[in-house]
């Protein structure tokens, strides 16, 4: 954990001002780490503690305030019962130098920014599979390829944010519906690689493999470095997922009797949504509960709690201008609950 906040640690350090003698500059952590190291890392640890007990403060008042604190406690329960996965999604990449699905898209159309405006349309009806559609059809299934693989390919290693924190809470199965390996690197990083990866159509297979080794990454649009079995435009659902194998089939697989906890996705009513609501609605008996870390509805709260109740989903709610570092300080109480 203090690797995680060392950077911040020498930042506040820093802040009043370099040491300087004659010609000479120091900043104020390279000096007292130099003088004494063990100094030094008492204090970081120290600092640590104290971010810590700040982020779980800050949390149970704001959960408090908003009545979702004995949510976020029946989750931390069923997390130390080895019982959740998270379900990661765009979200969580930001802080890491990508873009949200809508960007993204858009972004892809550098050679033809006249058409900017009619994916534009698409996202605004929050039709994502035919925006991606129209994205491939202007664009062409090899230059499409190429651009996905340069901007989200396994080459981008930048790992920052909350998303580093992942790998000390939960290590088993993580979904997500990303391109990008960000969790891929972050799972590398902290010195647990996935034992394995499952994307888009051979996650059939997952099931199956998953039991001696549960530590694997699903994804479940596929990954940037290939195209073969990808799951990004509406022809590429239909290919994937039909009335032999659905959505909801391959998730109840995935999941089993475990919880979804939703990092980073906006949970509208998309597939994944879609799915979840026809696994609740035929469930012969009660299937367990997913949770979701989610900005504060500005209005109409009961309709989104009863949106997501729909699929089983019960939100844990967070200021809405404050996504990194509530979900940052949502995670540190998660670990400090599960510890």
């Amino acid at each position: 954990m203090e690797e995680y906040f060392r950077q911040r640690f020498i930042d506040e350090l820093n802040e009043e001002g370099d040491i300087e003698i004659r010609t000479k500059v120091w900043s104020r952590a390279e000096v007292l780490a130099k003088m004494d190291q063990d100094i030094f890392n008492g204090l970081l640890v120290d600092w640590v503690a104290a971010e810590r007990a700040n982020a779980c403060d800050q949390v149970m008042e704001f959960l408090d305030e908003n009545g979702c604190r004995d949510r976020l406690e029946a989750l931390i329960h069923r997390i130390k019962q080895g019982a959740v996965i998270p379900f990661v999604g765009a979200g969580m990449s930001c802080a890491s130098g990508h873009r949200l699905w809508g960007d993204f898209l858009k972004s892809l159309l550098a050679d033809a920014p006249d058409r900017v405006q009619e994916i534009d349309a698409f996202l605004v009806a929050a039709q994502y599979e035919e925006a991606a559609q129209a994205v491939h059809d202007i664009l062409g299934p090899v230059v499409l390829a190429e651009e996905v693989f340069a901007k989200l390919g396994s080459h981008k290693r930048r790992v920052d944010g909350p998303v580093q924190l992942l790998p000390r809470i939960f290590g088993q199965e993580v979904v997500t519906t990303n391109f990008d390996y960000v969790l891929t690197h972050a799972y590398h990083i902290a010195g647990i690689p996935f034992a394995n990866t499952f994307s888009g159509a051979a996650l059939r297979d997952a099931p199956g493999r998953i039991g001696n080794e549960p530590h694997c990454l699903l994804r479940l649009h596929g990954e940037a470095d290939t195209a073969h079995g990808r799951v990004l435009t509406s022809q590429e659902y239909s290919a994937t997922y039909t009335e032999q194998r659905t959505l909801a089939e391959v998730i109840n697989a995935i999941t089993g009797t475990k919880s979804l906890l939703f990092l980073g996705c906006s949970l509208t009513d998309d597939r994944t949504v879609e799915a979840l609501k026809h696994l609740h609605a035929n469930a012969p008996v009660g299937r367990p509960l997913h949770y979701a870390f989610l900005p504060l509805p500005e209005n109409d709260r009961q309709q989104r709690r009863e949106f997501l109740a729909e699929a089983g989903i019960h939100p844990i709610y967070y200021p809405t201008d404050a996504h990194d570092q509530m979900i940052e300080q949502l995670l540190i109480t998660l670990l400090e609950g599960v510890a």
